[in-house]
């Protein structure tokens, strides 16, 4: 049985389970979502948790109901759900990272270096830090001189 987090509303998280099932090819277009009761059963949860989950992806567009069959993946759910998840990357993740590089003084030509390096060479064991035999990790940012 699936632990819910205490500070997130169980039918969010319920909600994101199927998005994610969406996302990773688990469930795919115009295949059948889990009944209500099963779905409760499953996690021994509230059936109306369940249907407030449910509603709420019927009312994005997620997935729809047939009438008096179940509810199914829309035909354009992964669109969809890809289009959502980008944009609050996109609006929290890339927000922080740019704020952090303006914190650091590191420029913009080398943040775009950086994430364009980074990008390429994605799942394939790359680590800044060794990257072209460099012994720094950064080598844009300048190492302080103390004086003695």
């Amino acid at each position: 049985m699936k632990k819910f987090a205490d500070n997130i509303p169980i039918y969010l998280q319920l909600k994101s389970e199927v998005e994610d099932a969406i996302l990773n090819g688990t469930l795919k277009a115009e295949e059948s979502v889990d009944s209500i009761r099963s779905l409760a059963a499953k996690y021994s949860i509230n059936p109306l948790t369940v249907s407030k989950a449910i509603q709420e992806l019927d009312n994005e567009g997620i997935i729809y109901k047939k009438r008096g069959i179940g509810f199914y993946v829309s035909e354009d759910a992964l669109t969809k759900l890809r289009r959502k998840h980008m944009q609050e990357y996109l609006d929290i993740e890339v927000k922080n990272f740019v704020q952090k590089a303006k914190q650091l003084n590191i420029e913009l030509s080398e943040v775009v270096k950086l994430i364009e390096k980074s990008y390429k060479n994605v799942g394939a064991g790359f680590t800044p830090a060794l990257e072209e035999g460099k012994d720094k990790p950064y080598p844009y940012v300048e190492e302080e001189k103390h004086g003695k």
